[in-house]
């Protein structure tokens, strides 16, 4: 079971305001396909899902050297448990159970603990992934060291790292040129981040529309508390807010753990 970002957050923003986890979803996992989340980086859908509160983060139905790097390329960043699903199946990727179970050792090394397969996979497999798990000690992996000044966020499409005291340049107001000022922004202000302001109902319609051009980590904002939240859903990525305003504390500690919303 694969997702895209937009419904991976739909999934869990529904759980979660509901106050449930439905069964299929019971660790509340959210699987990526090879490289991309179909609308970006599988680094930059972790960055978003595990800042909403996800249990566990997948690969799925990739080939199984494939699930290997890019596990090993989420591991610095990953601080929920990774799931390893590939396929023993795929054309020019195809495996036997040994061959399958021989990657155990390699995936959990990266940080996977839940084990499985996607396409292709057959009771052998499985029993054969079962026992490569009972030869590891899992005891042994050491917690990833993480600069406590590197803070992972995301566009939609991108892995973004920030830090404290990141400069977000001047505020962006959602005109009908938004998409020029984003592109002119992120060209002459090489600082990594830029700032979007979302004043009125009407923006939210501009922002939804233009966010796919944002590469660089996004700080939203906004003074109405309902519009912040409206544009934190419609974002395909993981923003920050850089501290000014008058917005509520418990509010923005909701957004932080809803949203997945950076607070500095």
């Amino acid at each position: 079971f694969s997702v895209d970002k937009k419904e991976a957050k739909a999934l869990i923003l529904k759980t979660t305001l509901a106050g449930k986890v439905y069964e299929f979803r019971s660790v509340k996992e959210v699987m990526a396909k090879a490289n991309e989340l179909k609308s970006g980086d599988v680094l930059a859908g972790l960055i978003v899902m595990q800042g909403m509160g996800v249990a566990a983060f997948g690969l799925n139905c990739t080939s199984p050297e494939d699930t290997a790097e890019q596990l090993e390329r989420l591991a610095p960043y990953a601080s929920v448990p990774l799931i390893a699903k590939p396929s023993a199946g795929l054309p020019g990727a195809c495996c036997t159970p040994e061959e399958l179970a021989g990657f155990v050792s390699r995936y959990a090394a990266a940080g996977a603990r839940i084990f499985g397969g996607c396409c292709g996979t057959t009771q052998a497999h499985i029993a054969a992934v079962g026992q490569a798990m009972s030869q590891v000690d899992f005891t042994a992996f050491q917690p990833v060291e993480r600069d406590p000044d590197v803070i992972p966020c995301a566009s939609e499409k991108e892995a973004r790292f920030i830090t404290p005291d990141v400069d977000v340049g001047e505020t962006i107001e959602c005109t009908p040129d938004l998409m020029e000022d984003i592109l002119e922004a992120e060209e002459e202000s090489p600082q990594g981040a830029l700032k979007i302001a979302i004043l009125e109902e009407d923006d939210l319609d501009i922002f939804a529309e233009n966010q796919y051009v944002v590469k660089d980590a996004l700080c939203l904002w906004s003074d109405v508390p309902e519009l912040l939240e409206k544009a934190l859903r419609l974002y395909q990525g993981r923003a920050f807010w850089d501290g000014t305003g008058d917005l509520e504390e418990d509010f923005l500690q909701r957004m932080a753990e809803r949203y997945g919303l950076v607070l500095l």
